[in-house]
């Protein structure tokens, strides 16, 4: 199986979540360890250092459930980045030039022909090209809220690397402090803390990048109904009258050479 590509803000909270793990096993490491021979005088401590590492592992399965959904579904701030540049290049530039040669200046039809159908023409002209410049700016309204998407996935990804960082400050300092059985007690309240803030940053982040999902899916919305509209206000062309060019049917031809 091909690994996915993450992008960079992406892998560097893989990164330090695997950082995290490793943290939090030497800590509990260092823990055994200390405990492995507690003095007589000092077997008080067992007791509340069991309760605040049962209450510590409550969290850090917390930490964890919300840590792993996220990394199933990261998102892609540069693929997002990479359609909304398609939206660009292949449609709304693309339609823009179309829309540029078939303006009246460009088309020979306004001067060599005359009649009905060459008037009925003529009145379409401007018309459809109302409705690609419509496509056009459609395309570039897309391309915008594509970007925006991008950014916002970009600045949650941003805020889950302070919430790592904050946790493996903390487990760094709780490491620290574990050295000795008193300071086990102090050790395990410290890195309970550290990893809450974590989950209090990765909440605050999750509830910031729904907000502007709303507002993006307001967008989406408005351009998917732009969409419906276009289509159905788009001036359809007077065919049966451009295609009356036969002489033999008993009256004249609507397209007339313009001596």
């Amino acid at each position: 199986m091909t690994t996915p590509v993450l992008d960079p803000l992406v892998q560097e909270a893989y990164e330090k979540l695997q950082e995290i793990q490793q943290k939090v096993d030497e800590f509990f490491d260092k823990v055994n360890s200390v405990l492995s021979w507690v003095p007589f005088f000092l077997q008080y401590l067992i007791e509340p250092i069991r309760a605040g590492i049962e209450a510590l592992n409550a969290k850090l399965r917390e930490f964890w459930d919300r840590a792993n959904q996220l990394m199933e579904q990261p998102g892609s701030p540069s693929r997002l980045d990479e359609v909304a540049e398609q939206w660009t290049n292949e449609v709304a530039t693309a339609v823009g030039e179309v829309a540029g040669t078939v303006s009246p200046d460009k088309l020979r039809t306004n001067v060599e022909w005359v009649g009905r159908a060459a008037e009925a023409y003529r009145t379409t002209v401007p018309a459809q090209i109302d409705g690609l410049n419509g496509v056009k700016g459609l395309a570039e309204q897309m391309r915008t809220s594509l970007n925006l998407l991008a950014n916002s996935v970009e600045n949650f990804w941003l805020a889950i690397g302070i919430a790592f960082t904050t946790f493996i400050v903390g487990a760094v300092g709780a490491i620290i402090a574990a050295a000795t059985v008193v300071g086990i007690p102090a050790a395990v309240a410290a890195l309970a803390t550290a990893v809450g803030v974590s989950i209090g940053l990765i909440a605050a982040a999750i509830m910031a990048l729904k907000s502007h999902l709303n507002t993006i899916e307001i967008q989406q919305n408005a351009i998917t109904q732009k969409v419906t509209d276009l289509g159905t206000t788009w001036a359809a062309s007077d065919v049966g009258t451009m295609a009356d060019a036969s002489v033999a049917d008993g009256d004249a031809s609507d397209w007339r050479v313009n001596r």
